[in-house]
């Protein structure tokens, strides 16, 4: 009877390394066709696949739903406070692109989010654009309800705000942190003209 041998220790260590290497290759190149957000020169929107992006914040979580009811939704979650969370989360929340955020500096912009909660007792989010500066909007509370609905609010990012590649959209979906979910379903950032309400 032939014995198979196990591979030599100088061996056996590549192959595993190139092995765990290419599942985190397949793993990325399985995403989603068409991820990203659509930039133009006065908007960014982030819906459908570009939704698989968005990142959870310390204390949250975010769970990407093609077949949500309702088209693809990201499941945004906070299993921690705000106030246990303090300044350490900016909550679940898209990166605003470099090419995006130079056009931001020194303009007004209208902020929206399209969701809905999934528990009858959540009626309040939180929603908030950072620039990791002096430019944050601060948490905007926004009422919420079983039925898709956009918030939004108006903000300016000061025009001596450095572009540091790092500006963010957050939802902070429950305040309490009781991992009660909303879904999002679409976030927008539009730039307004001067006579824009």
């Amino acid at each position: 009877m032939t014995r198979i041998s196990s591979p030599p220790d100088w061996l056996f260590f590549p192959v595993a390394v190139l092995i765990a290497a290419g599942l985190v290759y397949l793993a990325l190149a399985m995403r989603p066709s068409g991820v990203g957000p659509v930039i133009t020169e006065t908007r960014l929107q982030l819906e459908g696949a570009a939704l698989s992006e968005l990142i959870a914040g310390p204390g949250t979580r975010a769970e990407f739903m093609p077949d949500a009811a309702g088209g693809p939704a990201s499941r945004a979650t906070a299993m921690s406070s705000m106030e246990a969370s303090g300044r350490l989360s900016a909550g679940v929340g898209a990166v605003v692109p470099p090419e995006f955020e130079a056009r931001v500096i020194g303009r007004r912009m209208r902020v929206e989010v399209e969701m809905r909660a999934l528990d009858d007792s959540l009626t309040q989010a939180h929603i908030a654009y950072f620039t990791v500066g002096g430019g944050d909007s601060g948490w905007r509370l926004v009422e919420v309800g079983p039925d898709y609905a956009v918030a939004s609010f108006i903000h300016s990012v000061p025009s001596d705000e450095p572009a540091n590649g790092q500006e963010w959209i957050g939802v902070w979906p429950d305040a309490d942190g009781r991992a009660r979910s909303l879904l999002i379903r679409r976030i927008t950032v539009t730039l307004l003209d001067e006579d824009d309400a």
